[in-house]
């Protein structure tokens, strides 16, 4: 791997009806629980504050959990296409069904932190989530679980820390800037909350594979990396 970007648009672009088929078949059906979640969440969640309530501690939490478990096809369909597997696509839906239980338990529970993380003045949920994030995608390739995949997944967590806290703050920022305008447009047109929550499914489902994607390419770059560092050492001290 030697230019993610490059790789992830060409991917993106070259592979969207296969990535569209994960997107309607993974994705589309997690937006619509987590919709269906927050919505229920905020409307039985009393509210002791105008500004804040409880339910913005659990929307975030479950934002952070769906976020981490619907990366699983879109890791593991990058890592088939760019080491030349055989059904790609098929493979990466059978290990989102049969092979995902152990990542969603970590999702789980880096979702519990990182809430508390966030409620503590955002940073350190911010820096937990980044320290962890890579660990999935190690799970993934590897087709392991998370814990064994934990050591080599913070490593890299803690080696490329920057590049991945920028990755996630900039995407989400860019597409909270993005869905604001849109949202805001759409009320010039209407004021369906159907068509809102409709809206921003969308921009959701065109915009997040794309963030994974280029994460899963950046991750497949920096253990290539890591390995070629692992082995000049070695032959070093042989």
């Amino acid at each position: 791997m030697t230019n993610p970007l490059r790789y992830t648009w060409q991917l993106y672009t070259g592979k969207f009806e296969k990535i569209l088929v994960l997107m309607l078949t993974t994705t589309l059906p997690l937006l619509m629980l987590h919709s269906f979640t927050t919505n229920y969440i905020y409307a039985i969640t009393p509210s002791l504050d105008p500004v804040y309530s409880f339910a913005d501690i659990y929307y975030g939490q479950l934002t952070i959990l769906f976020y981490l478990f619907a990366q699983i096809p879109y890791i593991r369909f990058v890592y088939n296409e760019y080491t030349g597997r055989d059904h790609s696509l098929g493979n990466a839906i059978f290990q989102f069904l049969v092979s995902s239980f152990t990542v969603f338990l970590f999702a789980v529970l880096v979702s519990i932190l990182s809430a508390i993380g966030f409620m503590l003045f955002v940073l350190p949920g911010l820096v937990l989530l980044t320290l962890v994030f890579p660990i999935p995608y190690i799970s993934v390739f590897d087709e392991k679980s998370v814990w064994k995949a934990y050591k080599e997944g913070f490593r890299i967590g803690k080696k490329h820390f920057f590049k991945i806290f920028l990755i996630i703050v900039i995407s989400g920022t860019i597409e909270a800037i993005f869905g604001v305008f849109v949202t805001g447009w759409l009320f010039t047109i209407t004021d369906s909350f159907a068509a809102q929550i409709l809206t921003q499914m969308t921009l959701n489902l065109l915009i997040f594979p794309f963030v994974i994607i280029y994460i899963t390419s950046s991750v497949l770059k920096w253990r290539e990396a890591q390995e070629i560092l692992d082995l000049n050492d070695e032959e070093a001290t042989s």
